[in-house]
């Protein structure tokens, strides 16, 4: 219930905020379990909650924005998105994990570089079926935090699967993007 609570008084928070100053602010932090907070369709979103209609959801570590579908996440990348750059920090292009074969269903998009990424906080946890590698190789983990074992599949800069290794469907937990 303290949880909730606190994920409710959250979200109002940036709700207000992004009223006052007219456009979204969306923040990658953290509520108390871990949940992204993510901005979609006018409105702000608890990821572990659910992704409702959004299929589409873009992390750059300190924001997160949410879309309908990857091409309309896509058209965005090419317009004013809000991300701040923090040379270093982001590939210059990005993880995506997709929750089907053959890069289908939803997707979600990271380029947060050199600090684990739990995919728990995007509801995406245990749900990659395939996935594209952007410039920045990556390393998936089928624990929090990098931990358990280390997925034994190509993940270098530029590498994309259609599907997952063996066993390895639906079994990743945390990223690593170098």
């Amino acid at each position: 219930m303290f949880h909730r609570m606190m994920r409710l008084v959250v979200l109002c928070s940036l709700l207000v905020a992004s009223m006052m100053a007219g456009h979204p602010t969306a923040s990658a932090s953290t509520v108390d379990d871990g949940g992204v907070i993510a901005w979609f369709d006018g409105a702000w979103i608890d990821l572990t909650d659910g992704w409702g209609e959004a299929r589409a959801c873009t992390s750059d570590g300190r924001t997160t924005v949410c879309y309908r579908s990857e091409a309309e996440m896509d058209r965005a990348a090419h317009t004013s998105t809000g991300f701040s750059v923090v040379p270093l920090a982001a590939c210059s292009s990005s993880l995506r994990l997709y929750r089907s074969t053959s890069y289908g269903g939803a997707v979600l998009q990271l380029t947060t570089r050199y600090t684990y990424i739990n995919l728990s906080g995007y509801g995406f946890d245990n749900d990659t079926s395939s996935y594209r590698v952007g410039a920045c190789a990556a390393y998936f983990y089928d624990g929090a935090n990098g931990g358990g074992s280390v997925y034994p599949g190509s993940t270098g800069a530029g590498v994309s699967a259609s599907s997952m290794v063996s066993g390895w469907d639906n079994r990743i937990s945390s990223v690593y993007i170098t």
